[in-house]
């Protein structure tokens, strides 16, 4: 019955049992009545474990030794959060167990064989089982051992229990000037528990008195933490302050290089992003050991790919395998496949866009895709419109959606209506801080939306004009409207040029020079 030949059902099982069991321990702290309970029902709890052992002496013998193992392991709060070990028995005595045998007739032999227990493990369910009053007087006796206290507080905040991990580290802060650089995971976990349960002001307060009493290396593990709440409140100028004070109290943080590459990304600073991730990329691998494996792991993924990681960091991995995807379709699809019929307008050589009916059906898979659920109609029968229910098309749940349908429906990639929403979203994610995109996603999607346009008008000669009251023509000229004003942000002025003058011709008067995309 040893560690070793414990399969993951039998873990889960002794898990289970045993935050039961330190449940009952702290609820009584009355260690005869809790060995009765353990000699009762620890083979019915852990079958796995039991079935294994020979006969029924066995398993009562092997019960006993377990709870008695299990009792001298736990802190009770009522003895200062310090275990009452049980005494260990003489070999003659009788045995604890009640058979009425002596010791190492009946229970002994089984000593060796119980689990040893993980104190980090046991600390952590006792925290879980205390009331939230008990972990903060816990805290406060400092009895958790040093090192265990950060990676207890942040495994509750994994869990989503902020206030458990709070009331854990809050007494350390209490009494700051002690600590140093070993007590860093506490202060990050003191923290980030302070932005979990929104105690913004607490926390600002926290962070300038703190600043005034932490050791320089500490005080750094907290400029850091700056750092990242910053960035994600957007506060990119506050971010690069704490970060300086960060370099100014501990220059050798190995955190610094991963926070200023993550910096530079959240600016669109990519090839920078880049160089500075293989910088500090070659300086961890000639000081081994210095860094993370997840900060090193970001360091190699910025460092060989900056573009990729710039749209994994803002946008997740799936929205970034999509984007990817899109890009190398676009770059290998042949010209439109369906053409647009155009309906005559008028003697006067206007026309009207008509979509064939297979792209009738792609667009209306798109409107699923990309705004969702159909809108619902009101009594005359309008879609409802919820001004407050704003269309985010790059929420990572909304774009994975829409970009897995153009990868499964390439043929929606013909219709200019589906092109217009897919540039206009382009744009609208912010070139400034996707600047390759412009050329790698946003130019293939205008110029193949001019493709359609073309082709439609080479196959009605007659049609000089697409009015832009006449829909889906409007999208079209979009999408005209959207490559002139890239041309001439690319510095292509003669195609820019190019491109108004055949909307003036198709929609005399429609768009003034330097237009944004509508």
């Amino acid at each position: 019955m040893t560690e070793e030949t414990f399969d993951d059902e039998t873990i889960d099982e002794l898990e289970t049992f045993f935050r039961e069991a330190i449940a009952r321990i702290l609820e009584r702290e009355d260690s005869e009545a809790f060995l009765a309970w353990v000699r009762q029902e620890a083979a019915d709890r852990l079958p796995r474990l039991f079935e294994r052992l020979p006969d029924e002496a066995a398993r009562r013998s092997s019960a006993s030794e377990l709870g008695r193992a299990l009792w001298s392991s736990v802190p009770l709060p009522g003895n200062g959060f310090r275990s009452r070990p049980l005494p260990e028995p003489e070999r003659n005595d009788p045995c604890p167990c009640g058979s009425g045998l002596k010791y190492k007739k009946c229970c002994a032999p089984w000593a060796a064989e119980v689990p040893s227990f993980d104190p980090e493990g046991i600390w952590r369910l006792v925290v879980e089982a205390l009331p939230l009053e008990q972990v903060e007087a816990l805290g406060q006796s400092g009895r958790v051992p040093r090192h265990l206290v950060g990676d207890l507080a942040t495994s509750f905040l994994d869990d989503g229990d902020p206030e458990r991990a709070l009331a854990l580290v809050q007494p350390m802060f209490d009494r700051s000037d002690r600590l140093d650089d070993r007590d860093a995971a506490a202060l990050n976990a003191f923290l980030e528990a302070h932005d979990h349960l929104d105690l913004l002001e607490e926390k600002a307060a926290a962070v300038e008195r703190l600043a005034k009493s932490l050791k320089p290396a500490l005080r750094a593990v907290l400029w850091e933490n700056q750092v990242r709440a910053h960035a994600v409140e957007g506060e990119l100028d506050e971010a690069w302050a704490a970060l300086e004070k960060a370099r100014q109290d501990d220059p050798e943080s190995a955190a610094l290089g991963p926070l200023e590459v993550s910096l530079l990304m959240s600016e669109g600073r990519t090839a920078e992003a880049g160089e500075r991730a293989r910088f500090f990329r070659e300086r961890f691998r000639r000081e081994p050991g210095m860094i993370t494996e997840v900060g090193m792991e970001f360091l190699d993924k910025v460092a060989a790919d900056p573009e990729a990681a710039q749209l994994e960091f803002s946008l997740g991995e799936e929205v970034k395998d999509g984007i990817l995807r899109l890009q190398e379709l676009l770059a290998r699809l042949p010209a439109p496949a369906a053409t647009y019929e155009i309906q005559r307008i008028g003697d006067s050589g206007a026309g009207r866009l008509a979509p064939p009916a297979a792209l009738q059906r792609a667009e209306e898979g798109w409107d699923q895709a990309f705004f969702g659920a159909v809108p619902e109609l009101d009594s005359d029968g309008d879609e409802e419109n919820d001004e407050d229910d704003e269309l985010d098309p790059w929420s990572e749940e909304d774009a994975a959606r829409w970009l897995a349908y153009l990868l499964d429906e390439p043929a929606a990639l013909d219709s200019v209506e589906i092109l217009e929403d897919l540039a206009h979203s382009v744009s609208e994610l912010g070139l400034d801080r996707y600047p390759f995109l412009d050329r790698r996603l946003l130019k293939p999607v205008l110029d193949r939306g001019l493709a359609a346009v073309r082709q439609a008008l080479a196959a009605h000669p007659g049609i000089t004009r697409l009015p832009d009251n006449a829909e889906p023509n409007g999208s079209a000229l979009a999408l005209i409207v959207a490559a002139a004003i890239q041309a001439e942000r690319l510095g292509e002025p003669d195609r820019g040029r190019e491109l108004r003058q055949w909307l003036d011709v198709l929609d005399p008067g429609g768009v003034e020079e330097g237009e944004e995309i509508p």
